[in-house]
């Protein structure tokens, strides 16, 4: 286990790639149940209990089918396991820093300095996951690293996008 948690923070760190990962479905199921529950308590804080389940199902849905596609046209499907570990993961490794900035943007109404300090922490989460992904993504599918950074760009901005059509948020 500390081997398996050891790999996941090197590859977050960008200094090892999924292959150092068991090709095993016993850790894509793993993985894939703690990256729901993150997705979950994500969306909870973001939304409430406002259609959870079906953002929590659509987020992990969209996740397998994206990469399941994106390894099938590059034939690259056998590497499908330590891509979503990998993914996965490292998305939960990143989750608490995530909560964190989350949790205190809400109260910060009144204090500048914090909701500044959180704002720029939750940018420097968001371009950290996207380059972590990106790395994922160029070995998997053997590509470049600004093409793999493109790659998931589209992801996020599909993701969001359809996020927001399925279940649009009350004003």
């Amino acid at each position: 286990m500390s081997y398996l948690l050891s790999s996941l923070v090197q590859i977050a760190l960008l200094r090892k790639d999924p292959s150092v990962l068991p090709a095993s479905i016993v850790l894509v199921v793993l993985s894939g149940v703690a990256f729901v529950a993150a997705s979950a308590l994500q969306s909870w804080i973001l939304h409430g209990n406002d259609r959870l389940a079906g953002r929590t199902a659509l987020d992990i849905g969209l996740t397998i089918a994206w990469f399941w596609f994106l390894l099938g046209v590059t034939r690259h499907r056998n590497r499908l396991n330590q891509t979503l570990s990998a993914v996965f993961g490292t998305t939960v490794l990143m989750t608490p820093f995530a909560i964190g900035l989350l949790l205190i943007q809400a109260p910060t109404t009144e204090s500048y300095g914090i909701k500044l300090l959180a704002w720029a922490g939750s940018i420097v989460v968001i371009v950290w996951y996207v380059l972590v992904i990106g790395h994922v993504l160029r070995s998997a599918l053997e590509v470049g690293f600004v093409t793999s950074i493109a790659i998931v760009l589209t992801w996020l901005v599909v993701g969001d996008a359809l996020l927001k059509r399925l279940f649009p948020v009350a004003t």
